[in-house]
């Protein structure tokens, strides 16, 4: 059973909110706040949209919710790290979000993030999120709703499949 563990760390103004009507997965900025990647979904859509703050998307991808690419936590580790992966023809963007749970009782979690854009095996770019600068929802979010929609996470072999 997954319990709710949520995580938002956030400095500075969020890139475009995601829609009243969505849950914000994954935000963050890149180059000091130059760039700004936000992935949101409901219950029917997961959406990806990165570009200059306050301006419209320099690349908008929508995938319905039950045939995005994300994979959960494996549960193992002290990092707790999930993906989520959206194609624009043969280029892949995978946006990640990481934390990093301390060894130390007292210190607060490390919270990164950020994007790996890819051609089949070649890595295009790897893109770091500013430091403090991430909002990532671990816990109910895409798992929850791909769930919902009918979907099981199958660890051993990685794929989200219908449930039996």
């Amino acid at each position: 059973m997954r319990f709710l563990f949520l995580l938002s760390i956030l400095a500075g103004p969020a890139f475009a909110a995601c829609p009243e009507t969505t849950e914000t997965d994954f935000a963050c900025t890149f180059s000091s706040g130059a760039k700004a990647v936000d992935v949101c979904h409901d219950a029917e859509t997961v959406t990806y949209a990165f570009g200059r703050p306050g301006r419209a998307p320099e690349l908008s991808l929508a995938v319905p919710l039950t045939q995005v690419e994300y994979q959960p936590w494996p549960g193992i580790g002290r990092a707790i790290w999930e993906t989520v992966t959206f194609r624009s023809g043969d280029v892949s963007y995978t946006v990640f979000g990481t934390i990093d749970r301390p060894v130390e009782e007292g210190t607060d979690p490390e919270v990164t993030g950020g994007i790996e854009v890819r051609r089949g095996d070649a890595v295009l770019a790897t893109l770091r999120c500013d430091p403090g600068s991430v909002t990532f929802a671990y816990g109910d979010g895409l798992y929850e709703a791909k769930t919902a929609a009918g979907q099981c996470w199958d660890p051993g072999r990685e794929v989200w499949s219908a449930c039996e």
